[in-house]
Parts: structure tokens; sequence; C-alpha cells
């Protein structure tokens, strides 16, 4: 018995001593990130970006490579995410509110957002309504005085989402055009005049607000914080600081399943990359602003944002 116990041990420190290189090498090949929208928006930006960050870590030869995966507002990159091997060599930006409604109202979806494992985050994004040039629209008050239907573009996902939420509240006569590949896609369509305005996170469209070519009329923060466009009335001046709580968390996570001390090796790269210095120096030159979140913030944003679409079910569903 004793010489079995003697045998049983030793081969247990072999097989211990044989995996802990292994473990220790860790990342050692090609790592994956999925971006679960398509080239040129707000997510690919930011994905691509602290991809960069991370990479500065990363042992000689193995890479950060971005994979576009677009597709149902985000949901196709979702369940990809949701279904990579859980190795430690995939991760991939997700779009809070956006990927929570569906499992609220009830929709099929091939992921579960309660199983993910939450990395971080690189953004907390605030909106504004903006009005396009050729739109009649001049004014919040307007929008708001207006017995005719303001058409909205928007292309699906968080932007739908919370203007759904938005425009209930605000009891807005509102119409959805829908079906735009991409929110730089119903940007540009609020430019050309396919509809009114358009509700969208102030980083993706603040270049064309400096351009002209959208203007700002409604920005949904409360008065505590400096407003991302001078001069633009919050939701706060018109008696809704509850509105400031509609925002676009843009997090980090990896598929369920991790194991625990890849788990932390992940999440101090992210962490480290979304804290980085040169992250933030690059964003104020982008006009793309960090808000660096910890894995355990970006899991609370997530529970959050759960709560509040379950509180709107009833107008999601319509």
């Amino acid at each position: 018995m004793k010489k079995h116990f003697v045998r049983s041990a030793a081969a247990a420190l072999l097989t211990a001593a044989m995996a802990s290189p292994a473990a220790a090498e860790y990342p050692d090949r090609q790592m994956n990130m999925v971006i679960t929208y398509g080239a040129g928006g707000g997510f690919d930006i930011y994905a691509r970006a602290v991809g960069q960050m991370m990479a500065k870590s990363l042992p000689k030869g193995v890479n950060i490579v971005p994979r576009n995966v677009p597709g149902a507002g985000g949901r196709r990159g979702t369940a990809v995410l949701y279904r990579a091997p859980a190795d430690g060599y995939t991760l991939g930006i997700l779009n809070l509110p956006g990927m929570v409604e569906p499992e609220i109202v009830g929709d099929k979806v091939h992921f579960e957002m309660d199983k993910f494992i939450w990395l971080g985050g690189v953004n907390i994004g605030t909106y504004s309504i903006a009005a396009g040039p050729k739109s009649k629209f001049t004014s919040f008050d307007e929008m708001k005085r207006a017995r005719s239907e303001i058409f909205f573009a928007t292309a699906g996902g968080s932007d739908y989402t919370l203007a759904r939420i938005m425009t209930d509240v605000l009891k807005l006569n509102a119409k959805f055009v829908t079906g735009y590949k991409g929110a730089p896609a119903a940007h540009l369509a609020t430019v050309r005049g396919e509809a009114d305005a358009t509700m969208a996170a102030n980083t993706t469209i603040a270049r064309k607000v400096a351009a002209g070519d959208l203007k700002p009329v409604l920005i949904f923060q409360d008065n505590s914080t400096k407003p991302e466009f001078a001069g633009v009335r919050t939701v706060q001046d018109i008696g809704h600081p509850e509105l400031a709580n509609l925002r676009l968390y843009r997090l980090f996570a990896a598929p369920p399943g991790l194991p625990r001390d890849i788990r932390e090796k992940l999440t101090a790269m992210v962490e480290k990359a979304v804290n980085d210095p040169d992250l933030v120096a690059w964003g104020n030159k982008a006009r793309q602003p960090i808000n660096p979140i910890s894995s355990a913030d970006a899991e609370r944003f997530y529970g959050g944002q759960k709560a509040l679409l379950s509180r709107f079910k009833h107008l999601l569903k319509k």
C-alpha cells in the first residue's frame, strides 16, 4: 500500500512537472480578436487599438489577429466568440446593451450572455440625437412639438434599442428606418437626408459633427460632467436625468469555461492594455475617449444593463 502511494505521488509530481512549462508559456501562438461588427465602426476601431496595446507585452512572434464577424446586429460575431475554444487564444469585443436585449425579449440566439468571461472594457459611450443637414428639425424642441413623424436612421443593436426607449420616454412621434449595415451607414443616410435624425454614440459621430455634417440636438448626459458637444442641451436640462443611463459599453469577453489560470493572465493583459498611456494619447488624438474598465466593473455593468432592459421589456417586444 505504501509503495503504491509513493509511486502514485511520484507520478503526480511528474505529470505536474510536465504540465507546468506549457502553462507558463501561455500565450505561445497567435491570438484572435473577434470584432462583432464590420470594419470602420467604433467597435472595430477600439478593438484594433486595444489589440495593438496588448501586443506590446506579448512574447516575440505572438500576434493578435483582428477578425471582423459582422451580421445580425452583432449577434453573429457574439455567437462565434461564444463557441470558440476556451483556451485563452480567442477574445472579443461585445456590445452592451445590444447583445443583452435578444435574451431579454426571448429571441433565439446561439449564446448565453451570463456565461461569458468578462475581461474588462475600453469605452463607455454617451449618446446624442443628431439631425442631418437636410432635416426639417433643427432643435429638440421642434422634435418635441412635431405632429409629423420623425424618421430615425438606425442599424439595429444598441442604437435601435436605446432609441426605442428614448423616444417612448420623451414621447416623440418616431418612425425607425432600419436595415443599415452598421452605425456609419445609418449616420451617412442621415447626412444624405434619408432620415431626419439618428441616435448614435458620440464617438462614432464626432468627426461628422466637427465637419458640420450632423448637428447634435440633445445629449444623454447629466450636468455633473462636461457635455461632449459644447452648447448642446442635456437630458437633465429637459427634466429627464434618468436617461443619462442610456449608454453604450464596449467590453471585452472570452468564451465560457476559461480555466482560472488562463483567465487571470488574459484579464491582466486586457486591463494593462486599456490602462496604457499610449492608448489614452491615441484616444485623445483620434477623438475616441478611453474609459478603462476592470473585469469586475465589466461584469457589474453587464448586470446593470440586464436590469435596465428588463425594466423596458414590454417596450422592446413591440
